[in-house]
């Protein structure tokens, strides 16, 4: 391929991601609570989201105090976690922290810088 067909292609692969881009409604998929979110792909050797929420709660009971992220039953740790990110390289996401109790319920968002909290610890 030429210098110049290899940019054709470039410029083609982009309009065609542009295209589906204009066509996304703005949905995004949420297993119902009690079903699996995420799925073991042995080939891989990784989790797997199976929708496009994941409702995660957040446990600092690993290794010297490591971060462990809980999905339903499985426990992943950062670096099994990032692997299942990995399926989505390239899109965004949104990260919204609530209690545990609350993690099955969208939160209301306000837009706005973020106000000091009483009694909150300084750094």
């Amino acid at each position: 391929m030429t210098d110049a067909e290899v940019v054709e292609m470039y410029n083609q692969i982009l309009d065609s991601q542009w295209a589906l881009l204009q066509q996304w409604d703005k949905t995004v998929v949420e297993e119902p609570p009690g079903e699996k979110q995420i799925d073991y792909h042995e080939n891989a050797d990784q989790w797997v989201p199976r929708g496009d929420l994941l409702r995660c709660i957040i446990d600092d009971g690993g290794p010297n105090g490591e971060v462990i992220i809980h999905v339903d039953d499985q426990e992943l740790s950062l670096a099994e976690f990032g692997r299942l990110l990995s399926v989505h390289a390239g899109w965004g996401m949104r990260i919204a922290f609530v209690p545990e109790e609350f993690v099955t319920e969208n939160p209301t968002v306000k837009v706005r810088k973020p106000q000091r909290r009483k009694g909150r610890v300084k750094w």
